[in-house]
C-alpha cells in the first residue's frame, strides 16, 4: 500500500490540490473507513490527502432562526455530546453515539460518514429528516446540494472529483418536533446497522393531530432514503394503533433490503416494521413533551 501523503494547511490549499489531483487523490478526514478499504486492497490510490490540519472545517455553529451549520470535520463524539445538537437536532445526536465504538466516534467524522455513501450510514436518516443542505466546495466555487439529492449508490454521491465537502447546514424546524433514531445491530457496540429508522413528528396546535410525519432508513436500499408513502399515511391525523401498523408495512415495502451476512432479505423487512413502530411511538411523545419555545 504505497501513495503519496498530501497535508493541505488551509481549505483553499486542499482545493488546489483536489483540482490538480482530481479522482487520484482519495480524501482522508477520521480514516476509519478509507484505510480499511486501502489496507485490504479493495480501492487504490496515487495519493491520499489528510484534512486533519483543517480546523476551519471543525465546528458546529448555531445561526439563530436559520438552524445549526456543521463543518465536514466534526467527529461523531463531538457532534453526540454537542449542547446545542442535542438540544435542536437530538436524533442526529443519538445516531452519531451509536456509530462504531468510542474509538471510532472519535476518528470519524460527519462528513466522512456521508462521502463514504453506505447505504447504513447512520447519520443519514436524521439528516434526511431535516432536510439537510451540503455545502461542496471546489476551486471552482461553491455548490449547495440538498442531502436527498447526494447518494446515488453504494460509495456513489453527486461529488465531482475536484470537489470537498465543507458543511452540513440544518435548517431550522418549524413547530413542536419530536424525532429519534433507533438502530438494530448483532451487539451495541463496533456494529453496522442492520436495520436503522429515523421519525420525526411534527404536531400542530394540539397533542393529537399530527402535521407531519416523516420516516428515514439506513441499511434496506442502495442508499439512505425516506419512507413517503409510509409518511403520507399520518398527515393531518390522530395517530393510533392501526395507522402505526399501517405505516410501518408501507416503509416495509418501500424499501428493498438484501440478504448479506448480517442479515437476510426477509428479516430485515420484519425489522423495519418493528423499529418504525417504536420508533413512530417514540417520536411522538417527544413532540408532545416539546414546548413550542424556538430555537435559541
Amino acid at each position: 500500500m504505497r501513495f503519496e501523503l498530501l497535508q493541505p494547511r488551509s481549505l483553499a490549499e486542499a482545493l488546489e490540490m483536489k483540482k490538480d489531483y482530481r479522482e487520484r487523490a482519495k480524501i482522508l478526514a477520521g480514516g476509519t473507513d478509507l484505510l480499511v478499504l486501502l489496507k485490504d486492497g479493495k480501492l487504490r490510490a496515487q495519493a491520499v490527502m489528510s484534512l486533519g490540519r483543517l480546523s476551519e472545517l471543525n465546528f458546529i455553529r448555531s445561526e439563530g432562526e436559520r438552524g445549526v451549520a456543521i463543518g465536514a470535520l466534526v467527529s461523531h463524539s463531538d457532534v453526540a455530546a454537542s449542547r446545542i445538537i442535542q438540544q435542536r437536532c437530538p436524533d442526529l445526536a443519538e445516531a452519531c453515539a451509536q456509530v462504531g465504538a468510542a474509538q471510532i466516534q472519535n476518528l470519524g467524522t460527519l462528513g466522512g460518514n456521508l462521502c463514504n455513501a453506505s447505504p447504513a450510514a447512520d447519520a443519514a436518516p436524521p439528516l434526511l429528516l431535516m432536510d439537510a443542505l451540503l455545502t461542496l466546495a471546489s476551486a471552482r466555487g461553491e455548490r449547495r446540494v440538498a442531502i436527498h439529492d447526494f447518494f446515488l449508490g453504494p460509495r456513489r454521491t453527486v461529488l465531482e472529483p475536484d470537489e470537498i465537502l465543507q458543511e452540513i447546514f440544518v435548517p431550522q424546524p418549524v413547530g413542536r418536533r419530536g424525532a429519534t433514531y433507533l438502530k438494530l445491530g448483532r451487539r451495541k457496540a463496533m456494529e453496522i446497522a442492520i436495520v436503522g429508522v429515523g421519525v420525526a413528528i411534527h404536531l400542530n396546535g394540539s397533542d393529537r393531530i399530527v402535521s407531519e410525519c416523516r420516516i428515514a432508513m439506513s441499511s434496506v436500499a442502495p442508499t439512505p432514503l425516506r419512507a413517503r408513502r409510509g409518511e403520507a399515511i399520518f398527515a393531518n391525523q390522530e395517530i393510533r394503533d392501526e395507522l402505526i401498523e399501517e405505516a410501518a408495512e408501507v416503509a416495509a415495502e418501500e424499501a428493498s433490503p438484501i440478504s448479506d451476512v448480517r442479515a437476510t432479505r426477509g428479516y430485515r423487512l420484519d425489522m423495519i416494521r418493528v423499529l418504525c413502530r417504536r420508533a413512530v411511538r417514540e417520536a411522538l411523545a417527544r413532540a408532545r413533551n416539546h414546548k413550542a419555545e424556538g430555537w435559541r
